[in-house]
């Protein structure tokens, strides 16, 4: 066992220590961090806009390309909500509370170095925490059968649902929809599923297809239709004599950073939390921890560094659920799934057994992704404003040229290029009907593998359903599904109530 282990560590950084592999991370950090500057795009759009390039490549680089678009991505849209007070990403709009009223005060490059310093301390934290907790959670995996896993996957979806969007019943509708989006075309035990007799339909909706409509192009009509662009920008010329982050300040907010980082990977653990609420968690946290938190929100460090570090240390520890059980932890972690299973490998327990030098290569090169995403983020700091100020009206169609130029690329096939508008049209209208995407892609990823599970459970216990109760572990995970569902749906006539109150009282 101990022999296997090194042989595979061994063969892992051998890769990694590739001159194309080592291309194929800084091209991603580039990518990244372009993508991630242009207000609005966000990581997981950054990552549907590149996934393209992914379709040649083997599928240890695809991940770690894909993992370096998202990493940099994240800290990229820290930069036009320090500059521009437009955040890139939405978790950057807590960074947008202390970033931006500190580059007004003449210190936009302290501001920057503050969350690419937080921003790779919290990726190499929780790469720490993927390579202590994914063992052991592959081991708990393994004692799941198929009936277990399918309750995974209800348990994972309810968790997504009542965390994404405002409402618990537009999450589960946009489930349903996924699923039967996911169910057109070959069946694993059945034969064609809702193809109209439509050739185009015969091999279903391609994942790459339906990852770039639904993310890609909804944004890129935001974009095209938005009626506001940014405009106000800072003059990196003009900044303060001492706009640099000194070493006994970073010193300073060490324990911030790890306050920040561990909130950051127990949110990223959970499936669908996503970095949103990772990175105002911390920032809270962060104010009911400081001495001085009537100046959170005049332009602290603090309040930079700690959604910052938990904004990054979302991307390793979001991959721990997706690589060993399955359920991916955010949208971004289910491309990542989606490239491994069109890759011909299967998230699961079973990976780490099977494919032990992937897993290894993908613990190791997030580690290189940081250290190449602090020496660009670096380089680049004095032309990031530059990016800042492309007219959102020229974005939007430079986008859809890239989708229809990706989805075209996949198979040679025109009518993906066509599948990929229709969704994202669809896409967008149920955006504007505040339909979240999140919880429908998940759905689409994973209702073909709890198919699978629940009849291959129902085949080994010859159709007798009673299988579900007989087996504590499922009954037991299906009880903490139907809580999360009824938990969130709860929480949320709360909230509406404190909202109807607090207009009441304003009104008065």
């Amino acid at each position: 066992m101990e022999s296997m282990f090194i042989e595979n560590l061994f063969g892992a950084l051998g890769l990694l220590f590739n001159v194309n592999t080592l291309l194929v991370i800084l091209l991603g950090v580039i990518l990244g961090l372009f993508l991630g500057i242009l207000p609005g795009i966000g990581g997981t759009a950054a990552l549907a806009i590149t996934f393209p390039i992914t379709y040649e490549m083997t599928a240890g680089n695809g991940i770690l390309f894909l993992i370096a678009v998202y990493s940099a991505a994240e800290y990229g849209g820290s930069i036009p909500a320090i500059l521009i007070n437009t955040p890139g990403t939405g978790a950057a709009a807590a960074t947008i509370l202390d970033g931006y009223p500190l580059s007004q005060k003449g210190f936009p490059k302290k501001a920057m170095q503050i969350s690419l310093a937080s921003g790779v301390f919290g990726g190499i934290f929780s790469t720490l925490v993927f390579i202590l907790m994914g063992p052991l959670l592959a081991w708990v995996g393994l004692q799941f059968g198929p009936i277990e896993m399918f309750a995974v996957g209800v348990f994972g979806l309810s968790i997504v649902c009542s965390l994404v969007g405002k409402s618990v019943v537009k999450g589960f509708l946009a489930v349903a929809i996924g699923a039967l989006l996911a169910s057109i075309g070959p069946s694993n035990f059945s034969g064609l599923r809702f193809t109209f007799d439509q050739h185009y339909l015969l091999d279903g909706i391609p994942m790459a297809v339906a990852f770039i409509g639904f993310f890609a192009v909804p944004q890129a009509i935001k974009m095209i239709t938005a009626e506001t662009e940014a405009s106000a920008h800072v003059d990196l010329k003009k900044s303060g004599k001492n706009d640099f982050l000194a070493f006994r300040q970073l010193k300073k907010l060490f324990m911030t950073m790890v306050r920040g980082s561990l909130v950051g990977s127990i949110i990223g653990i959970i499936p669908g939390a996503g970095t949103g609420i990772a990175c105002f968690i911390a920032y809270n946290e962060e104010k009911r921890f400081s001495k001085r938190p009537e100046e959170f929100g005049k332009g602290v460090e603090e309040g930079i560094s700690a959604p910052e570090s938990a904004n990054n240390s979302v991307v390793g520890a979001c991959l721990v659920p997706t690589l060993t059980l399955g359920i991916p932890g955010s949208s971004a972690a289910a491309l990542i799934m989606g490239l491994l299973i069109m890759k011909g490998i299967n998230p699961g327990p079973m990976l780490f057994q099977e494919q032990g030098r992937l897993v290894l290569l993908i613990f190791t090169g997030l580690i290189i992704v940081n250290i190449f995403l602090l020496l660009v983020g670096l380089l680049g700091i004095n032309v990031f404003a530059l990016v800042t100020r492309i007219p959102q009206r020229i974005l939007g169609p430079f986008i859809i040229v890239l989708v229809l130029t990706g989805t075209y690329s996949y198979q040679q096939n025109a009518n993906h290029a066509v599948m990929a508008m229709i969704l994202g049209i669809f896409g967008y209208i149920l955006s504007r009907a505040q339909i979240p995407n999140i919880p429908l892609v998940l759905a689409f990823i994973m209702a073909p593998i709890m198919e699978y599970n629940l009849i291959h459970a129902l085949m080994i216990h010859r159709g007798d359903y009673m299988v579900i109760f007989k087996s504590p572990i499922c009954v037991g995970i299906l009880v903490l599904s139907a809580y999360s569902a009824v938990y969130g749906y709860i929480r949320e006539k709360r909230s509406q109530a404190r909202e109807n109150q607090n207009q009441d009282k304003s009104a008065e």
